[in-house]
């Protein structure tokens, strides 16, 4: 036997010959089956007798054939993996959002991969090449934006479910509230309340919950005829700091207002750390509104007045939907609405 390296019989060097690969034709040669017969039984597209099956496995295994997992995909297969994309997991919002997520793919079978993107749409996109290269059955987004270029994804093409915020250019069903509706129900409270100065601290400004939920603020003001002055609304991002940032501004401007709807519920604790840092008390100097309900807003002193999501049912309802895109993709599926309320505690009276 010639080493690699070595002279042939016309002086040439000798190249190493790697094995040819099995080939599903050679599978089905050794098995003595049909080409389709292969298919489905490696596929698991449809059901084969027990006896063919056991045939097809052992040419397989005889034949160190491996399935090729994107081609597996293109003929129906599932992997059982669901790819979850969010901003920025140490946000408290997504904890519960998540677990009702990994609950409802248990129940499916399915595996979850979570992505925290940031706002970096390089790392989204590294996500996204495992869809669409059929390596996970689908994606459920909750960080506001597409994982891949625009004009790439056409609708329907891969199963993909948005939670919480609607995404422009993603033809895809969304699960969530009515941000507008609990904004205006939230501000309109406080109205009822006695309050006539009402100020608003948003979220970032590219984000359609700030926009949708500044829309809310701002129809419940017109609605009760609230007071408007230059400095009402304030800019932020959701988090504590933003929120002191923003209250600081609020509380040195003229007039001061009485009360305060936050973006979210980061913010409104910001809002109560700082007016309480100014000598103020809340709610008796300064009632405050969140958004969103989670864990912190109710330990928090005082506890916290805000709109509650039901955020497992979210997570839950955006798998169930993601499975039923994955079973049937020729089949549309609407938009889910959620219902929200307000929950009434310890950080809003009426004013002094």
């Amino acid at each position: 036997m010639r080493k690699q390296g070595g002279k042939g019989p016309s002086g040439g060097a000798v190249r190493s010959v790697r094995p040819r690969k099995a080939t599903m034709k050679d599978v089905a040669t050794l098995a003595g089956v049909s080409l389709a017969t292969v298919s489905r039984t490696l596929s698991a597209a449809a059901e084969v007798s027990p006896r063919l099956s056991r045939r097809v496995q052992a040419a397989a295994r005889r034949l160190n054939y491996a399935v090729n997992i994107n081609a597996r995909g293109l003929r129906g297969k599932t992997s059982g993996l669901v790819v979850v994309l969010l901003p920025d997991i140490a946000n408290p919002f997504f904890s519960v959002l998540l677990q009702g997520i990994e609950e409802q793919a248990r129940s499916h079978n399915m595996a979850v991969l979570i992505g925290d993107t940031g706002v970096d749409h390089a790392i989204a996109e590294t996500y996204w090449r495992l869809i669409d290269g059929q390596r996970a059955d689908g994606i459920i987004l909750l960080n506001g934006f597409l994982p891949f270029p625009p004009g790439k994804w056409a609708a329907g093409d891969y199963p993909m479910v948005v939670v919480s915020e609607r995404i422009a250019g993603a033809d895809a069903p969304i699960v969530g509230i009515d941000n507008v509706a609990a904004a205006f129900d939230a501000v309109s409270y406080l109205a009822r309340l006695g309050h006539r100065r009402v100020a608003h601290i948003c979220g970032p400004a590219d984000n359609v919950l700030t926009m949708e939920r500044r829309e809310g603020y701002q129809k419940a003001v017109e609605a009760n005829d609230l007071e408007r002055w230059p400095e009402a609304i304030q800019p932020g991002a959701f988090s504590i700091r933003a929120g002191r940032a923003a209250t600081a501004r609020l509380l040195a401007a003229s007039p001061r207002p009485t009360a305060v709807f936050t973006a979210n519920d980061e913010i409104a604790i910001g809002a109560i750390i700082e007016a309480k840092a100014q000598g103020l008390r809340v709610p008796e100097d300064l009632s405050v509104i969140g958004f969103d309900d989670i864990e912190m807003g109710q330990i928090c002193d005082p506890p916290l007045t805000t709109i509650y999501q039901p955020r497992r049912e979210m997570g839950r309802k955006a798998l169930e939907t993601l499975a039923r895109l994955v079973e049937a993709p020729e089949k549309p599926i609407g938009d889910t609405l959620l219902d929200y309320k307000l929950v009434v505690r310890d950080s809003t009276a009426p004013p002094a």
